[in-house]
């Protein structure tokens, strides 16, 4: 895998990036909130990074945790209902809202565990190395 990761390299995050594409334009401050907090600044710094062609796995990562985070499904900040009432082109589709929450909490989840796992399993360079240990 490259240091630089663009949405050719990975279909997963050109799917999340679409995903995210048909939530509010990130200037609506009424869905993604005010200021240098709000959830749009947070994913829209990772989200630049990876669309310059500067992005690395750091920001791919932090962008599918945001979206667990902020997005994802039982998350506080931005709900189903909410993401259900803004979705583009939907109308407000109960099914359509559900859907895009899954979609982007599998997808995002995926992300997470491509570019986080190795540092995650605490050194052991093998899948499953601690169970065949002695």
């Amino acid at each position: 895998m490259s240091d630089i990761i663009v949405l050719a390299d990975d279909p997963d995050l050109a799917h999340l990036i679409d995903l995210i594409d048909i939530l509010p334009h990130p200037r609506v401050t009424g869905f993604w909130g005010e200021g240098s907090n709000s959830i749009s600044s947070k994913l829209g710094y990772r989200i630049k990074e990876i669309l310059r062609g500067r992005g690395q796995a750091a920001d791919v990562d932090y962008l599918a945790v945001y979206v667990l985070k902020y997005l994802g499904h039982g998350n506080k900040h931005i709900t189903e209902e909410q993401i259900t009432r803004h979705l583009t082109g939907v109308g407000g589709l109960p099914a359509a809202g559900h859907a895009w929450v899954e979609d982007a909490t599998r997808t995002a989840w995926t992300l997470v565990t491509r570019y986080s796992l190795p540092s995650w399993r605490r050194g052991i360079q093998s899948p499953g190395q601690a169970w065949i240990e002695d």
